[in-house]
């Protein structure tokens, strides 16, 4: 997980959002008040609304086309999900809310990890969020030589919380990325003994389009690498 600027609002939601929100917030009640089919297909529609094609290409853009969280590339394979950090069904007003919108992958955002889960300070939460913080204050990301694997290592109770809810050691994907790291760990070592090839290969996977550039950006802290 790397920090993440947020970029503008995409104009579909400069436009809409007071209106998609308040009609939400009707249909919402409406299927409260009278819980049948008509009401029920009523309110997903109206809910529906931030899955518009120009906030999914917004955020596509804006996280470089990697799940906010794990920093896999999606696009390769999947559609990637519109993420709500605070999640929709229990903050309503937030459904169409820009800065409550990520992009993820469809196992992080999976009911098996975080889904609708959203778990506040009592529980170490809430969860980091990568536009408004620094992942690096709350993980460190480390290379095991001895093991060949790259780890999610917390660093405060909220980054154990946001590990944990958000599997992202699991073990699918750190088998996945530490064949990445692995390679950007023999570029660092090089880089440190002097090889200018070396260098420019792991400063490249330190940008942000990446897959797995913070750890990247560990291994060049690690050896000294500007």
């Amino acid at each position: 997980m790397i920090r993440v600027n947020r970029t503008p609002k995409p104009t579909i939601l400069i436009d809409n959002e007071d209106t998609w929100l308040n009609n939400y917030l009707r249909a919402d009640k409406k299927y409260s008040d009278n819980p049948n089919p008509a009401n029920k297909k009523g309110k997903d529609t109206a809910e529906r609304k931030y899955n518009h094609s120009e906030i999914k290409t917004a955020l596509k853009t804006m996280f470089s086309d990697k799940c906010a969280y794990c920093e896999s590339h999606i696009a390769h394979i999947d559609y990637g999900h519109i993420e709500h950090y605070k999640p929709k069904s229990r903050f309503k007003m937030e459904c169409f809310n820009w800065d409550n919108l990520l992009l993820g992958c469809a196992i992080c955002n999976s009911p098996k990890y975080k889904s609708d889960h959203f778990p506040g300070g009592a529980q170490h939460g809430p969860i980091v969020n990568p536009t408004e913080e620094d992942p690096s204050n709350f993980f460190s990301f480390e290379f095991d030589e001895k093991t060949g694997t790259a780890n999610v290592i917390e660093k405060h109770p909220r980054g154990l919380t946001t590990k944990n809810l958000l599997g992202l050691n699991r073990p699918e994907l750190v088998r996945h990325r530490s064949s990445i790291v692995k390679l950007m760990a023999y570029a660092a070592i090089k880089a440190s003994n002097g090889d200018n090839d070396a260098r420019i290969v792991i400063l490249k996977c330190c940008k942000k389009e990446e897959e797995y550039s913070a750890f990247a950006i560990e291994l060049c802290k690690h050896f000294n690498i500007k």
